[in-house]
C-alpha cells in the first residue's frame, strides 16, 4: 500500500516569508514488519538511500523543487511526500513501530529554497542569455530615486531625457507617505539601497497588485532585517496605483527595448560565459540573466540560484546593473565601449568562478593577503584576506579577457583604464604589478586554465612583499 502525503502551503507568495518551516508530524504510528527504512528522492533514486534501525532518530533531506518527490519504503508499503511548499522548509515526522517493541523515528525534510523554476523555464532559458528591464524593478528605482536618500545620492543616474520625464511624471505625488520611510543616514544607506532595490525582482504585477509567485524568492541580504521592498510592498503598490507607473511603465515600453538591445550589444556576455567555463573547468552555469535599470549608477550586485530537477541541476546567476549610458562617450570606439561596459557584468560574473578556487588556496591566501598595509591600506571594505584577494583576482582575470578577446589598441584602452580605477580610485595599491604579472603568466602559458595559475600568482605575491 502506498500513502501520499501532501503538505498543503501555510504561506502567501505574495508575502514569501522564506524563515518558516511546514512541520507536520504522521497522524499514526505506523507499523512495520523490519527494522530497516529506506528513503528514496524521484529526482536521484540512488542518492541518499537511508536505513532507520530500530531505536534510531534520523534526520535526513534534500533542497526542495518542483516536481521533488521523495518515498518512504517500509517493508511492502510506502508513504509519499511531494514538495509542496515552495519557499519554505517542509518536514515530515513518521514514527515507526517495528518488532520486539522498539520505535524508530524519521525526519523527511525538504530544505527551504531561494527559487524553485519550472519545467518550462528551464527548458527556454538553458544556455540562454536573457535582459530585463523588469516592471516592478523600475518601480523600485523609481521610488528610490524620488526618495530623500535617493536625490541625495551620488551614484544614481540622474541626468538624460528619461530621467527627466521620469522626475516631470511623478513630481505631484512626492507627498505619498513612502518616502517618509526612505530617508537613511548615509551609513546605513546601501544597505536600505540594496534592500529595497533587489529585493523587488521578486514580484510582478497581477493587474494593481503586486505578488511573488516565483521563481525567485529571495535576493538580498537577512529577509527580516534587510528585505526593505517586502517590508513596505503595501506602500510600493498603493504608490504604483495612484501614481499610475503602470502606464509611465508602458508609455516607455519602446525606450526601454532601444535600451534592452544597445545593453545586449555592449555586454557580449555568452563570450564572457564560454572563456569563464574554459578557464574554470570545474564551473558551470545553465544560464545568465541581466536586470537594470535607467536610473542606476555605479551600485551592481549579482545572485546565485539553483534548482534540482529530474535531469540535474539547473543553475542561473542573475546580475543587477546599470544602463549603457556612462560608456556612451563619443571619444570612444564602439569596441572600447563594449569592453568597458562588459567589465561591469564580467567581474560579477567571474565571482561565480574566482571565489570557489580561491576557497582551496585559503591558507596561503591568508597568510599572504593579511598585510593590510601592503595590499589595501586605503580600503574601506573587503575586511578579510580572501576578499581583498578576490577583488584583486577578480579583476585581473577579466584584463585576461580582455587580453584574449581584443585587438591590442583596444585591449590596452580597457586595461589600463581597469588599472587606474582599481589603484587610484578604489586604492587597491598593488594591483597593477599583480595584474600585469597574471597578464604574462597567461601569455607564456596560453593553454593552462587560470584556475590553474593560482599557485604562481600567489608565489609572485609573497616574493613582491619581501
Amino acid at each position: 500500500m502506498r500513502y501520499f502525503y501532501a503538505l498543503l502551503m501555510l504561506i502567501s507568495c505574495s508575502a514569501a516569508s522564506f524563515a518558516q518551516d511546514v512541520m507536520k508530524s504522521y497522524p499514526k504510528v505506523v507499523s512495520t514488519p523490519s527494522d530497516t527504512v529506506y528513503l528514496k528522492w524521484n529526482f536521484y533514486p540512488d542518492k541518499y538511500p537511508k536505513i532507520l534501525r530500530a531505536g534510531d532518530t534520523v534526520n535526513i533531506g534534500t533542497d526542495g523543487a518542483l516536481g521533488m518527490v521523495g518515498t518512504i519504503y517500509y517493508g511492502k508499503d510506502s508513504i509519499v511526500m511531494p514538495y509542496t511548499s515552495a519557499p519554505n522548509a517542509q518536514k515530515l515526522y513518521v514514527t515507526f513501530a517495528m518488532p520486539k517493541g522498539k520505535q524508530g523515528v524519521l525526519e523527511f525534510r525538504f530544505n527551504g529554497v531561494t527559487a524553485a523554476f519550472p519545467g518550462d523555464y528551464i527548458a527556454k532559458n538553458t544556455g540562454k542569455v536573457q535582459f530585463e528591464i523588469p516592471e516592478v524593478y523600475e518601480l523600485a528605482n523609481v521610488i528610490w530615486t524620488l526618495s530623500p536618500s535617493g536625490q541625495r545620492a551620488t551614484d544614481l543616474w540622474k541626468q538624460g531625457s528619461y530621467y527627466e520625464k521620469m522626475m516631470a511624471y511623478f513630481k505631484p505625488y512626492l507627498n505619498h507617505p513612502i518616502f517618509k520611510q526612505l530617508d537613511f543616514a548615509d551609513s546605513v544607506f546601501y544597505e536600505n539601497y540594496y534592500g529595497f532595490r533587489e529585493n523587488s525582482f521578486m514580484y510582478h504585477f497581477a493587474k494593481n497588485k503586486i505578488v511573488n509567485t516565483g521563481p525567485y524568492y529571495y535576493v538580498f541580504g537577512d529577509e527580516d532585517k534587510t528585505d526593505l521592498f517586502t517590508r513596505l510592498l503595501p506602500l510600493a503598490e498603493d504608490f504604483a496605483l495612484k501614481s499610475k507607473f503602470r502606464e509611465f511603465y508602458k508609455q516607455n515600453q519602446p525606450f526601454y527595448t532601444e535600451k534592452i538591445s544597445r545593453e545586449a550589444q555592449l555586454m557580449p556576455i555568452k563570450s564572457m560565459w564560454t572563456w569563464m567555463e574554459e578557464q574554470f573547468p570545474k564551473r558551470t552555469y545553465k544560464s545568465y540573466k541581466v536586470v537594470f535599470s535607467p536610473l542606476i549608477g555605479g551600485s551592481h550586485s549579482t545572485q546565485n540560484y539553483s534548482s534540482e530537477t529530474k535531469n540535474g541541476s539547473f543553475n542561473e546567476s542573475v546580475m543587477f546593473v546599470c544602463a549603457t549610458d556612462r560608456y556612451e562617450k563619443p571619444t570612444w570606439t564602439e569596441k572600447q565601449k563594449e569592453g568597458l561596459m562588459s567589465g561591469i557584468v564580467f567581474t560579477e560574473i567571474d565571482h561565480n568562478y574566482v571565489n570557489p578556487v580561491s576557497n582551496k588556496y585559503r591558507l596561503p591566501i591568508d597568510s599572504v593577503f593579511k598585510n593590510r598595509v601592503f595590499w589595501a591600506n586605503e580600503v574601506k571594505s573587503y575586511n578579510s584576506s580572501m576578499a581583498v584577494f578576490n577583488e584583486y583576482m577578480t579583476h585581473a582575470v577579466f584584463c585576461l579577457w580582455v587580453m584574449d578577446t581584443y585587438d591590442k589598441a583596444t585591449a590596452d584602452v580597457v586595461i589600463g583604464l581597469r588599472e587606474d580605477l582599481m589603484v587610484n580610485k578604489r586604492k587597491f595599491s598593488k594591483f597593477k604589478e599583480f595584474n600585469q604579472t597574471l597578464m604574462a603568466m597567461h601569455k607564456q602559458q596560453p593553454q593552462t586554465p587560470v584556475a590553474d595559475l593560482y599557485k604562481a600568482i600567489l608565489t609572485w605575491s609573497k616574493a613582491e612583499m619581501k
